[in-house]
């Protein structure tokens, strides 16, 4: 059987179905199909959403359903971590009740908890950030009807098999893909020809298999089960509809503790690669998991009632693992294709970032393919290398916390948790251990977009010896002290990692041009080449002119005077219409920029 798309996805998990919905929803003129080799309901790991995925939740319609659910409603994490094991707060809401008249009481209760000094000084939220704790056989299915109902042919139980790609584009190198293979668990076989094709398929997608870097320390197994019986851990005002993901360190790993249901407890164990190896030689799976969870005192006396459910895993197990091996897609996307969630990235779940970047890279796929049709004066490639940018900053922004996570945990003796000197904001605010974690528990090193200055600004606000210019986020995210322009025109400029002026594109704004629903703001920014400092590509967008393209190529070139690239610059730009003080003005904060970003090093 041979068919004709606009589309193929494949995967119907969050990057798939968000991805399919939101072309459909955009672009009704299209031909959409989904691959999804099970049969829903099925199970998944990663259970929780935190705040930013709500956007996305809002464009498909869905967040206001997911509010009236049953789903439990997720106020923040709560940690556990470091030898005192005092618990550090990430709220997303609010810590206090303050009625008129009356004094604050509060409304959290952590179960054999002092939560005093945690509380602070924060006060009400008035924007629901709120997250949500899911079950995946639910959330998956709720997302799969959706992109249905915007038109999108999802077919289950299809297996994509194959990819069929035109000639080489040069020697040794694939060609475009044009088709996609599949097989259905009927036995029937076909090809969808196509000219672009989504990879959700997860960490064994047909695109990215076999073309991934691997954290080496980020190499985790997880255990994990469901309990029936067991004590909450966090509630709010003694209701049990919201709560809180509570994690906490423990000698060989961690531990996560969270209901999604009332009386559903998500109970899993992390622990490095080489643990888990070695006890296993000793102990059955499930005899693993309860020795972890004995091993953390703040949930073991909550659990003393319960017993493992075998109605939620595959097959009746009332225990599973997981590889827990952060891992990234060199090649994220191709002529014809991209990658989305897992596909193409997967990071150490601590931060409960899987669900939320693989909504976040569904919908930036779908704005990418839409505004990729809509606009094809702007080249293709550039758009989806835009892309490919976005996904290495997240990526970069979350695996660099999830290591100072990993890094701050002096509780545990184990080899890949090391002592390390806590960063601080901009290199200036002095905070002890427990505010700097804080910080970062709440997204603050390095200010990933993904939690962003919304969600943490209250707790800025509180911390102790943070001076007042510095309690606001988005004001500190990056070191924005430079030096004067008489100081910057005598100075010398180090390059610090090789960098570009490239396309970027943004969510356009609320209230857009009609026409524009589902496109991508497109504008020209500095972008580093590899790794290093990706993650400040979720801080600070800035907007230079492309014609400063070959300025900022000479700017990346090595170790120069501000003077020397001021009088290259005319030669550079060969554009009449800019006048010598404009591309003097231009080449200077094309400086000032690379400088905020960490790029360059300026020496006055």
């Amino acid at each position: 059987m041979r068919e004709s798309r606009d589309c193929v996805v494949i995967g119907g998990g969050p990057a798939g179905g968000a991805f399919a919905a939101l072309v459909r929803k955009h672009r009704p003129d299209l031909s959409v199909t989904l691959l999804e080799a099970a049969r829903f309901p099925r199970y998944r790991i990663g259970e929780s959403t935190i705040p930013a995925a709500n956007g996305v939740l809002r464009e498909l319609g869905l967040f206001e359903e997911l509010e009236r659910s049953s789903f439990v409603k997720k106020m923040g994490i709560v940690f556990v971590w470091g030898e005192d094991r005092r618990p550090w707060n990430a709220d997303f809401l609010r810590l206090r009740d303050v009625a008129p008249g009356a004094a604050a009481r509060d409304v959290i209760d952590v179960t054999g908890q002092d939560f005093g000094g945690v509380l602070g000084e924060l006060q009400e939220r008035d924007t629901p950030f709120t997250g949500f704790n899911v079950r995946r056989s639910e959330f998956d299915r709720m997302l799969l009807a959706r992109a249905r109902d915007f038109g999108v042919e999802a077919r289950e139980g299809t297996r994509a098999v194959a990819l069929e790609r035109g000639p080489a584009a040069a020697p040794g190198t694939d060609g475009a893909v044009r088709g996609v293979r599949w097989r259905d668990d009927a036995g029937r076989e076909g090809c969808i020809d196509t000219p672009f094709v989504l990879d959700g398929g997860g960490l064994g997608a047909l695109t990215t298999r076999g073309d991934r870097d691997h954290d080496p320390h980020m190499n985790n197994f997880a255990v994990y089960g469901y309990l029936r019986g067991a004590d909450w851990k966090v509630t709010y005002s003694g209701t049990r509809d919201r709560s809180t993901i509570f994690i906490a360190a423990v000698d060989k790993g961690w531990i996560w503790y969270f209901p999604i249901g009332d009386d559903v407890m998500s109970v899993g164990a992390v622990t490095h690669v080489g643990h888990f190896r070695d006890r296993l030689r000793d102990v059955d799976l499930e005899a693993f998991f309860w020795e972890m969870l004995g091993a953390c005192p703040e949930v073991a006396g909550l659990t003393r009632g319960a017993s493992l459910r075998d109605d939620i895993l595959d097959g009746g197990q009332r225990v599973a693992a997981s590889r827990d091996w952060s891992s990234w897609a060199r090649r994220p996307v191709g002529p014809g294709w991209a990658a989305a969630g897992d596909a193409a990235v997967f990071i150490d779940p601590i931060l409960s970032s899987g669900v939320t970047l693989a909504l976040q890279s569904g919908h930036r796929a779908a704005g990418t393919l839409v505004t990729a049709l809509a606009r094809p004066e702007l080249p293709a490639a550039a758009l989806w290398g835009a892309y490919a940018d976005y996904l290495r900053g997240e990526a970069a922004a979350f695996l660099a916390l999830a290591r100072h996570f990993y890094g701050n945990n002096r509780a545990a003796p184990s080899w890949w948790w090391e002592s390390q000197r806590v960063v601080n904001a901009a290199g200036r605010l002095q905070l002890d251990d427990h505010q700097s974690f804080t910080m970062a528990t709440a997204g603050f090193f390095p200010t990933p977009r993904a939690i962003g200055g919304e969600v943490v600004g209250a707790l800025l606000g509180h911390l102790g010896g943070a001076a007042p210019e510095h309690r606001d986020l988005r004001g500190a995210r990056l070191d924005r002290s430079l030096p004067p322009v008489a100081a910057l025109l005598a100075g010398a400029i180090e390059p610090l990692t090789p960098f570009r002026l490239a396309l970027r594109t943004e969510p356009a704004a609320a209230g857009s041009a009609p026409g524009a629903a589902g496109q991508l703001e497109v504008y020209w920014d500095l972008v580093p080449e590899g790794a290093a400092l990706a993650h400040r590509m979720a801080a600070a967008p800035c907007r230079i002119a492309p014609l400063l393209a070959p300025v900022a190529a000479r700017l990346a070139a090595g170790p120069q005077s501000v003077a020397a690239l001021l009088a290259a610059a005319p030669s550079l730009v060969s554009d009449p219409t800019v006048s010598a003080a404009a591309l003097r003005d231009a080449t200077l904060e094309l400086v000032r920029v690379a400088a905020l970003k960490g790029y360059v090093r300026l020496t006055p």
